[in-house]
Parts: C-alpha cells; sequence; structure tokens
C-alpha cells in the first residue's frame, strides 16, 4: 500500500481487514476525489456489472477514532 492510503489506516484492525478483502472489492476504504474518506459496504451484481454502495466514515468502526468532520 502507498502511504498516501496507510494514513487513513488508524489502527491495525482497519487495516488488517482492508488487507484481507478480495478483489473486486478491495479496496474498500479510501479517499475520494473531494478527499472524503470512503467505505464500501455493499456491492451487488446488475445486468451492467458490479454496482458499488459507498459511505462516508466518520469515525472508525474498530477503535473509535475520528477520521474526518462531517462537513469539511
Amino acid at each position: 500500500m502507498s502511504d498516501a492510503q496507510d494514513e487513513i489506516f488508524c489502527c491495525d484492525s482497519l487495516k488488517g481487514v482492508v488487507a484481507e478483502l478480495p478483489e473486486p472489492a478491495a479496496p474498500t476504504v479510501y479517499r475520494a476525489d473531494n478527499g472524503v474518506t470512503m467505505m464500501v459496504v455493499g456491492l451487488v451484481r446488475t445486468e451492467e456489472g458490479l454496482g458499488y454502495l459507498d459511505q462516508a466514515i466518520l469515525h472508525c468502526p474498530f477503535c473509535g477514532t475520528k477520521l474526518q468532520a462531517a462537513k469539511p
């Protein structure tokens, strides 16, 4: 993983979960073009291909560290 991706991981639990997910789900935690840290929370197959449901994450689901504010 690049240093840019490492900066969004606050704990080993979050980093480990993301690193162990199979393609095409990985990476599930990423920084969007607008700078918001996002997590893929769902996948669905459609006639057009694979669809993703993303959600901005404010706090780490494992350690509770605040990752970003609700409004930039």
